[in-house]
């Protein structure tokens, strides 16, 4: 008696029907207690609902006769419909079918299955063309006119729709019955086994349903790949087979999230896509309920590119590999946009897979102010953006996108919907350093240098690190010792002897000095600080606000006070505050240009100035009057500074230690700081770091 304890499926009995419909199909051997014509019997039974209690005593014939792969995709079909009642429903007269998220390999099997577990369904199939195992160049079009065509009879029609296909307008506009094509789970592969030539070893139907891998692990298995995992003289065998290939081989190449640890928003959101792929691969959620684009932002060498292999690898998709520059090297407009093209067709073709695009920035904008090439770059534009809204109707495809430069995009590409997701890939801080000097040098080095060289390394990326590793290796090699941390701090150019202690003080007094402002003004949450030789850098979840005068007073003085802080404390100011167009002085001079000339904030009245920066530069009146807002708000930053003077300073201390700090290790500091009005606020995700500090 099978175990109480086991829910069996409700398709369990119409899967039953299935596979002995393959089997009489393929031949039963001699001594079959039933005829084809007893068979008959029984599937019109079942069909029709009547008693089916002998269905249960057909001698079956060994599944050695029936292709395993047409059987795993019969009991999937059954999954999918539930019922034969379903099936009924998509026979009747003028009745539209679609089948939908199957596998471009599985089709001609599901084609097959279907012709021989329902020979006289007078339905017609509508399928994309396959050749040599991939999607055809012109499949989508031609299902396309395929469909089209088949509104001039009334016979019912299924339409198959695979993985990087996407139906016409017209079509979907008509809400047709969508069937999502059960993926493979543990119920699927226990049917199978059940049905199979190791059923008689099952003793323990709940023991079988554990011994299984999870459903999320199971959905990214492939059809061929389940049914070679499962081929074995015994059950032991064939769990041992099917686990060890579903349990990913640590040595296997390529970056997964698993071995990634931290909090980072980058991480989250890259977590978040894999989770949502798991969710719609296993049927739980709908291709348009999950966030399907991220654009990871940041300096070079941060692992932006790294982080969006890791994403297809941990969902166990395939990944498409493009980039602006590879696509512009094939030569003038027209093959630069046949390569476009070509790599968002590869996407389609490959579903479900992850589509990786490098130098995204390089598409440009309709907005800059250099005219050079600007008729070229309209054409560029227009045309990614019609890719991308045509991958974004079909399920399958998640698009990544990294940047070093992501405002000099244009904000068409960015709006939701092209790029749902937009994140920040900064510096890693010393936490994440130190997770992958341990990933890499665990076996080599004592935790207690990996900690003192993670510290020593702040403001180097992960790419200046995988370099120095790999070159300290070889000096271990060709020297014949073993590896030291005195190679690898050679190779990174850091020492503990050769730090400016002087240096390093002023730049934690300047980053301080912004989060004690951030607190004190209720800006929002400060996310991290960090502090290296090479600059410092902190980031900031900004509070919504109103847009008031206020409010852009109080983002100037969070700007300015680094400047204040080393004035308070240290009695003088460096050029660390200044620099490129995204310093923090430059972001408070724009904040005073746009008060004056194009908000109606200023002193000038409700006035707007298509060019401010000629304006000011043309009007000394103008330009006193920005200095005068410049001036003002550094000294309420410094004034407020006086007033947590010591939360500053301790706070100061506290990141010359560590050099680098996280949120729960920052707020601590910051509560003394916070107004005691002050509320939770709404904040606005994706707030990328503030440009680092530079000095000398």
């Amino acid at each position: 008696m099978p175990n109480s304890k086991i829910n069996t499926p409700a398709w369990n009995d119409f899967a039953s029907t299935l596979i002995e419909r393959l089997r009489h199909h393929h031949g039963a051997p001699s001594d079959a207690s039933h005829t084809p014509s007893d068979l008959d019997e029984l599937f019109t039974k079942f069909e029709s609902g009547k008693d089916v209690e002998r269905f249960g005593q057909v001698t079956r014939s060994p599944l050695r006769y029936v292709p395993a792969r047409q059987v795993l995709i019969a009991i999937r079909l059954a999954a999918t419909f539930k019922s034969p009642t379903a099936i009924d429903i998509a026979l009747q007269c003028g009745a539209l079918t679609v089948v939908r998220d199957i596998g471009v390999v599985d089709l001609t099997i599901l084609k097959d299955v279907l012709s021989i577990c329902f020979p006289r369904a007078p339905w017609q199939i509508l399928a994309p063309d396959i050749v040599d195992g991939a999607l055809s160049k012109n499949a989508q079009a031609r299902l396309a006119s395929a469909i089209t065509d088949s509104f001039d009879l009334i016979e019912p029609v299924l339409i198959m729709q695979t993985h990087g296909l996407s139906l016409p307008k017209h079509l979907t506009a008509m809400v047709p019955p969508v069937f999502p094509m059960a993926p493979i789970c543990g119920d699927v592969l226990a049917t199978l086994l059940h049905s199979g030539h190791l059923s008689d070893q099952i003793t323990d139907p709940v023991a079988l349903r554990a011994a299984l891998p999870h459903d999320d692990v199971l959905s990214g298995l492939e059809t061929v790949t389940a049914c070679a995992a499962l081929r074995a003289p015994t059950l032991q065998d064939a769990l041992i087979k099917l686990n060890a290939i579903t349990k990913r081989d640590v040595h296997s190449t390529g970056p997964r999230l698993e071995d990634m640890t931290g909090d980072t928003l980058a991480l989250s959101a890259a977590r978040r896509i894999v989770d949502d792929l798991k969710l719609w691969k296993a049927g739980k959620a709908g291709w348009d309920e999950i966030s399907r684009s991220l654009l990871l932002y940041g300096p070079p060498g941060t692992g932006k590119t790294y982080l969006a292999r890791a994403v297809g690898n941990s969902a166990g998709l395939s990944t498409v590999n493009a980039s602006f520059g590879a696509w512009q090297s094939a030569g003038h407009l027209g093959d630069m946009l046949r390569e476009m093209r070509a790599s968002f067709a590869e996407a389609r073709r490959n579903a479900p897979c992850v589509l990786i695009i490098d130098e995204i920035d390089a598409v440009g904008s309709r907005d800059s102010d250099d005219r050079h090439g600007s008729g070229y770059r309209l054409q560029v534009i227009n045309a990614f953006l019609a890719e991308l809204d045509a991958i974004s109707r079909d399920a399958g495809v998640i698009l990544i996108g990294t940047s070093n430069h992501a405002d000099k995009m244009d904000p068409a590409v960015l709006r939701a919907g092209r790029m749902d997701l937009k994140v920040a890939v900064p510096l890693p801080d010393a936490g994440a350093l130190l997770a992958i000097l341990r990933h890499h040098l665990s076996e080599d080095l004592a935790d207690a240098n990996l900690q003192t060289l993670a510290r020593l390394s702040l403001g180097k990326s992960a790419a200046d690190i995988d370099a120095a590793i790999r070159a300290a290796r070889s000096d271990a090699r060709h020297s014949g010792k073993r590896l030291t941390l005195a190679m690898l701090q050679d190779h990174l150019h850091i020492g503990a002897g050769s730090e400016n202690h002087a240096l390093l003080w002023r730049i934690a007094i300047h980053e301080a000095g912004h989060a004690i402002i951030a607190a004190a003004l209720n800006l929002g949450a400060v996310t991290s600080l960090r502090i290296s030789t090479d600059g410092g850098q902190v980031s900031c979840q900004f509070n919504t606000n109103e847009s008031l005068l206020s409010d852009f007073e109080a983002q100037m003085a969070y700007s300015l006070a680094g400047r204040a802080a080393e004035r308070l404390v240290l009695g003088d100011i460096s050029a660390g505050a200044g620099g490129s167009d995204t310093s923090d002085l430059a972001l408070a001079t724009k904040a005073a240009i746009q008060i004056e000339t194009t908000l109606g904030l200023g002193e000038t009245g409700p006035v707007w100035h298509s060019q401010p920066n000629e304006v000011i530069r043309a009007t000394p009146r103008l330009r006193d009057l920005v200095r005068q807002r410049v001036d003002r708000t550094e000294q309420r930053a410094a004034t407020l500074l006086i007033q947590h003077l010591e939360p500053l300073e301790a706070l100061a201390r506290e990141l010359l230690h560590h050099r680098s700090m996280r949120a729960a290790e920052i707020e601590p500091w910051l509560r003394e700081v916070m107004p005691i009005t002050a509320k939770p606020q709404t904040t606005a995700p994706d707030q990328p770091p503030r440009e680092p500090l530079r000095l000398g």
